[in-house]
């Protein structure tokens, strides 16, 4: 296991490690694709596996979509920080490997994107289609990535995947998704702190 504590690199505000005029951070690195997590794995590992492991594993996705609250399912989850948010807006490296853990995780759902637009794909429901019944982890999931999209500089693919997530509640939902369609619609709430300009 890589010792990486969960506060590695956010130390006070304005404080960000710099390399050039890039912040440095394990996160950073590792959404580049030149770190690795907690677990000594690097984002394309992540990526290649199998729908199976993507199931089934819960300490990945805080990685692949961080979020600036810890997590109550891993300890070893980075913390988003409003410069690292910045960051990853304003690199077109790092918004399209935060697109590419996005369409990963589509394929759980057998959702296709085409830019900023979510529809069913061919396999939907994908090949667990128990996440259309009772709220279970694989909406706290679609929540965390809703919200990392719209911290991270990409509004337009949190509202397509928000638009399409309430379509599949009204017409295939098989369990009361109510608190979980209130969870999407607030998913883009600003930390405190962080103010309109930092993404």
């Amino acid at each position: 296991m890589v010792g990486i504590r969960r506060d590695d690199g956010r130390r006070a505000a304005g404080a960000q490690p710099v390399r050039g005029d890039k912040i440095v951070t394990a996160l950073i690195d590792f959404l580049a694709g030149t770190g690795a997590d907690h677990a000594g794995r690097r984002i394309d590992e992540i990526r290649s596996q199998s729908e199976g492991w993507l199931e089934a594993r819960h300490d990945f996705i805080q990685w692949l979509f961080p979020l600036p609250e810890p997590s109550g399912a891993n300890p070893f989850a980075p913390l988003l920080s409003a410069a690292e948010a910045g960051a990853i807006a304003a690199s077109a490296a790092l918004a399209d490997s935060l697109l590419r853990s996005v369409d990963t995780m589509m394929r759980l759902y057998g959702i296709r994107r085409d830019g900023a637009a979510f529809s069913r794909g061919p396999g939907f429901p994908g090949p667990f289609d128990d996440w259309l019944g009772p709220i279970d982890h694989n909406h706290l999931r679609l929540t965390r990535i809703l919200r990392c999209l719209a911290l991270c500089g990409q509004p337009a693919a949190a509202a397509g995947l928000r638009q399409l997530l309430y379509d599949i509640a009204a017409a295939e939902a098989l369990g009361a998704w109510g608190p979980a369609l209130r969870y999407w619609r607030d998913a883009g709430a600003r930390p405190v702190g962080w103010d309109e300009k930092t993404v």
